[in-house]
């Protein structure tokens, strides 16, 4: 069931039939990304993100779907980086290289950005993206979140440490871009 409609996509909760795609998914170099940290995950590890999605708040994964044919184009993730400091971190993969630089990326970050603020007590949503990343990089600023620093050493792939950017949007930030 879709919970979050946009013009092309939708955000819907993982559901069991969805563990087998997500686990080809994350365990396909070519599918996670270039830039992503890859390791390989269990399938034991795939149905423990798909119970603790259930729980929500620690780390929440929701499927991006084509509204046209509720075809899975993607997940995004979000989970708390510090509770006390009301801070949430989001991430997000389209499937395939066909899925890429159709909007669907910025659509489900909106999608989730505005979840976030609507139904979670947070002052800020915050990402971060390997600084050869350019893709990721517009789909967060089209989003409002602003480049806030870099990260040096941060992320590991293929064999070697690499800087990352850290964005966030604030909710007043956030609040002043609707209106």
């Amino acid at each position: 069931m879709v919970i979050l409609k946009g013009g092309k996509i939708g955000l819907r909760t993982i559901e069991p039939e969805d563990l087998k795609e997500v686990y080809r998914m994350v365990n396909n170099p070519e599918i996670f990304g270039e830039y992503d940290a890859f390791q390989l995950a269990s399938w034991g590890e795939v149905e423990k993100w798909f119970k603790e999605s259930v729980r929500a708040d620690e780390f929440t994964v929701f499927i991006v779907e084509r509204n046209e044919d509720n075809r899975m184009v993607g997940i995004v993730v979000y989970y708390t980086v510090h509770p006390v400091l009301q801070n949430t971190e989001i991430g997000f993969q389209m499937r395939s290289e066909d899925e890429r630089n159709k909007g669907y990326g910025t659509e489900a970050v909106r999608l989730l950005t505005e979840y976030l603020f609507t139904t979670r007590n947070i002052q800020r949503v915050q990402a971060t993206t390997d600084i050869e990343n350019k893709a990721a990089q517009r789909i967060l600023e089209k989003n409002g979140f602003t480049r806030e620093g870099e990260l040096r050493k941060a992320l590991f792939r293929k064999g070697e440490f690499h800087n990352a950017y850290l964005y966030g949007i604030l909710r007043e930030e956030w609040l002043r871009l609707r209106s």
